[in-house]
């Protein structure tokens, strides 16, 4: 990244990601679980389903039992949870490209994901 943009050698390249508007690795890797949550949870059930009680997660989807670490690890499980932990304005949003597009959004636009 610093050779792109003519940085020095030990310049950090989190402000250099944000004025590329460009999302690290391990954010990239994050959403697209996230978009995989959200394609493959129509075989699952909301929690709403599952219990008649008034919760404020009544609305996510619930996660299957995990008896191998296989299962936990896996993107189907992690993107379930990880859509579960978005807020609910864009669990609400209904069309694919739209819900892409006000994700990657919000992780360049906060220091969430940059920080620590």
């Amino acid at each position: 990244m610093g050779l792109i943009c003519n940085a020095k050698r030990k310049t950090s390249c989190r402000e250099l990601f944000r004025t590329l508007n460009i999302l690290p690795v391990p954010c990239v890797h994050i959403t697209e679980s996230v978009y995989c949550g959200r394609l493959n949870n129509i075989g699952l059930k909301q929690n709403l389903a599952i219990h008649v009680y008034k919760t404020q997660n009544r609305s996510d989807f619930h996660t299957q039992f995990c008896r191998t670490d296989i299962f936990k690890k896996s993107v189907n499980n992690s993107g379930t949870k990880l859509y579960n932990k978005l807020p609910n304005y864009l669990k609400n949003v209904e069309n694919l490209k739209p819900f892409k597009r006000t994700t990657k959004s919000l992780f360049t636009t906060t220091d969430l994901l940059f920080s620590g």
